[in-house]
């Protein structure tokens, strides 16, 4: 906002500001080039806009000479004035827009959530193959993005976009990109952001008009919630540069409801390093409509930056976004007067280029910060930015809470005394896309007042483990790290210990962190606290139960080892028993298929991805269930009942044995009786075993065992590597030669590997009872709880 109250800050070209100024457009290049402070022009291509907040700022110094005044232009009258006098006499649009972006925000709705829903998988599916062609998937939701962004917005040009197909010309199909791009790119400028989004579409290459034209119609119904999640694909599968990962919608929330105190306080809101505006669009979710909202970000990174002014300009509230730097405290006037109630940001980190070494001569409110790393010059930037206390919610790597680098640890004393640190989270691992780093939240406050306790969150264990990609932190563990962390502010209903949600707080004193070298690690504090939380009395029941769970194991194993060494195995009495072929003459080498019945699993279109969830009726076995002969169950999807009766065929029943179909080969696995109804994935031949007379030809635990050995398993994989994905089919694997023996015979060779199976899992067992006795024992003779007799 500049010294008028004018907020706008839309980036205009040459022409446009002529005639707001009411001159010819060569008065404006010759002010660019007669005059040093005239702004400088951000370039987009060959296209050089300039900031009308800068203009406006230059031009309130220029009165309008008495021979180029209007009749009604006092003396004294600036070219500024004119400027502002004619944005308003124009209706200035961009406030109209945002009025209709607003209503659409509090609308909330268009059209029913489940339908939108799929509308936006049939997007994302199959119609993004017809679309984009030879272009990217980015180029293609950048598309999305900017068609989404143009009817939620409110933009005219989106009306005018054709919802028919009648052209079919490959020219027709490129001017209608040319036209979805230059729309987009003109309300981003419009917005003070640099566009570029007619380069991104223009990369696409459609099989025909029509399939563009129906992209533009499925979009219609689309709203806010969806502009999210395309923007949230886009930030997945983009090549961004290193560091550039979009922060997860869980944590913003609970950056943001942890942080936001009094909500009329959090008037004016800024992220140093904005990203895809996802910070921000939390608290406009949140606070549009309840206070006088100023949104305010900075990025270096001009794309990531366009979504972000795309993301904002959907809430109806002032934004002010700017092309920051990696280093903003390498600007020569530090802090810039950037004052604000609440700060949420997600910075750099120690990405490649983003610790560019600091200017000399800068005054470090708490301490310099060690070379080639930005952490801490990040976090000093946060607090000078912030207003007498105001608060700020910053994601950290985990390594800055407890590094033991002189310098960061002085920086953290001083963070400390002087009472900057409020509360640290610790987060569950995994939560970034493409991102396997770990993180805290550190929430700050530019306070004077003493403060007396810091309290430490361990959340650690906290999400779902989705069966693709990041952890997912649902809404009730937010909600309730959000909980603890404003009852203990409110100092009231706040405990000690362990939580509702299984995440354990604990408020450590200032002589604590004091005595643990200013660490700022939660595990510290919260491990320190369940040791000494331990009476000594809990501590040998604690013992006792893992002493009792490691002597049941051994009364197991022993039984198991009595069992395998009551078999005896013996050579048959004559090699004249042996046939030709190497094995007895009462046995058989049979193919495959004439001993059981094999089914290759439904094609992929019968059974895609998006008919598959965590929630359903029935679940889907894959090849990365089969797991040392049996089927894991752990993040299986499911399918619901209707899918499933179209499927029958596929069904599963206690004794069919799982082979991989395509992908990496493994070993195969056997289904339980726990298993029966379930369904076979596309990648799966399912083999079921025939009868004769009423007896099975082969009994399942035999042929899982031969279909197990190593020489088998190497059959297999040479089967499958005649292609470029390795892939068995159903009739390959009908040839496989079967040594047969008579079912008597089967029956005693299943049960000797079986109780040998069963000595290696009572083993196992017992090894894991034994190494939990240990760890617990050790944590309290450690502490000195307990002590040996």
């Amino acid at each position: 906002m500049d010294s008028t109250g004018h907020s706008d800050d839309r980036l205009l070209s040459r022409a446009e500001l002529a005639e707001l100024a009411g001159v010819m457009r060569p008065a404006v290049t010759n002010w660019q080039r007669r005059h040093q402070g005239y702004p400088e022009p951000v370039r987009t291509g060959e296209t050089e806009l300039f900031s009308l907040r800068a203009v406006l700022g230059w031009l309130d110094s220029r009165q309008i000479p008495s021979r180029a005044r209007a009749s009604d232009e006092p003396v004294g009258f600036t070219y500024a004035d004119r400027v502002r006098r004619n944005l308003v006499a124009s209706g200035d649009a961009r406030h109209g827009a945002a009025a209709l972006s607003s209503e659409a925000a509090n609308s909330g709705v268009l059209g029913d959530e489940e339908e939108r829903a799929r509308q936006l998988a049939r997007l994302l599916g199959p119609m993004a193959d017809a679309v984009r062609g030879g272009g990217s998937m980015t180029d293609y939701l950048a598309l999305l993005i900017s068609l989404v962004f143009l009817r939620v917005s409110g933009s005219p040009r989106s009306a005018s976009l054709p919802r028919t197909a009648r052209a079919r010309s490959v020219a027709a199909t490129a001017a209608l990109l040319r036209e979805i791009g230059e729309s987009a790119d003109e309300a981003l400028r419009l917005r003070g952001v640099t566009p570029g989004m007619r380069t991104a579409i223009l990369r696409l290459e459609p099989r025909e008009y029509g399939d563009v034209v129906e992209a533009i119609r499925m979009t219609d119904g689309l709203g806010i919630d969806e502009f999210r999640q395309l923007v949230d694909q886009f930030g997945s599968r983009a090549a961004l540069p290193s560091g550039e990962f979009f922060t997860p919608r869980a944590v913003v929330r609970l950056m943001r409801d942890a942080a936001i105190g009094d909500e009329h306080s959090a008037q004016r809101v800024y992220d140093p390093y904005v990203r895809a505006g996802e910070m921000l669009d939390g608290v406009a979710e949140r606070l549009s409509g309840v206070v006088p909202l100023t949104l305010c970000g900075e990025s270096p990174q001009r794309g990531t930056l366009r979504l972000a002014g795309m993301n904002l300009a959907l809430h109806g509230v002032t934004v002010e976004l700017e092309a920051g730097t990696t280093a903003p405290w390498n600007e020569r006037f530090w802090p810039n007067g950037q004052q604000a109630d609440l700060i949420l940001t997600n910075p750099p980190f120690n990405a490649h280029g983003a610790a560019p070494k600091p200017r000399e001569g800068i005054a470090w409110p708490y301490g310099q910060p060690p070379p080639g790393s930005a952490v801490f010059a990040w976090l000093q930037h946060v607090l000078v930015s912030l207003k007498d206390e105001g608060r700020a919610s910053v994601v950290m790597p985990v390594s800055a809470g407890a590094s033991t680098d002189p310098r960061e640890r002085e920086i953290r004393s001083r963070l400390v005394e002087e009472g900057a640190v409020e509360c640290i989270v610790a987060l569950p691992p995994q939560l970034f896309s493409r991102a396997q780093v770990s993180v805290c939240l550190w929430f700050l406050q530019r306070s004077t007042a003493v403060r007396e306790e810091i309290l430490f969150v361990d959340a650690r264990e906290l999400g779902d483990k989705a069966t693709r990609g990041p952890r997912v932190l649902p809404d009730e563990h937010v909600g309730a790290v959000v909980g603890t962390v404003q009852a203990w502010r409110r100092g009231t209903g706040f405990r000690v210990g362990r939580q509702g949600a299984g995440h354990l707080a604990v408020a450590a004193p200032l002589e604590a962190v004091r005595a643990a070298a200013y660490s700022l690690s939660p595990a510290d504090y919260v491990d320190r606290w369940m040791s000494a939380a331990s009476p000594p009395t809990d501590a040998a029941k604690e013992a006792a139960a893992t002493e009792q769970t490691l002597s049941a194991a051994r009364r197991r194993t022993k039984a198991v080892d009595g069992a395998v060494d009551a078999l005896s195995f013996g050579p048959l009495p004559s090699a004249a028993t042996f046939s030709y072929d190497g094995l007895p003459r009462d046995w058989h080498r049979v193919p495959l298929r004439e001993l059981v019945d094999i089914t290759a699993g439904p094609s992929y279109s019968r059974l895609p991805a998006e008919v598959r969830s965590a929630e359903g009726d029935l679940p889907v076995v894959m090849p990365k269930h089969l797991r040392a002969g049996r089927i894991d169950d752990r993040g299986i999807e499911r399918v619901t009942a209707d899918v499933a009766r179209s499927l029958a065929r596929f069904r599963l029943s206690p004794g069919d044995i799982l082979c991989v179909r395509s992908g990496a080969q493994m070993p195969p696995a056997l289904v339980e009786p726990a298993q029966d109804g379930w369904l076979c994935s596309t990648n799966l031949l399912r083999l079921r075993s025939l009868d004769s007379g009423g007896e099975p030809l082969v009994l399942p635990g035999y042929l899982l065992a031969y279909l197990s050995l190593p020489e088998t398993m190497q059959w297999l994989r040479e089967c499958a590597r005649g292609t470029a994905v390795p892939s068995l089919s159903a009739t390959t694997l009908a040839l496989l030669p079967v040594p047969l023996p008579p079912l008597s015979r089967q029956r005693r060779i299943s049960a000797a590997l079986d109780a040998i199976d069963a000595q290696i899992t009572a083993h196992r067992e017992l090894i894991q009872a034994a190494t939990h006795h240990r760890s617990t024992l050790a944590a309290h003779l450690m502490t000195g709880v307990l002590v040996p007799e």
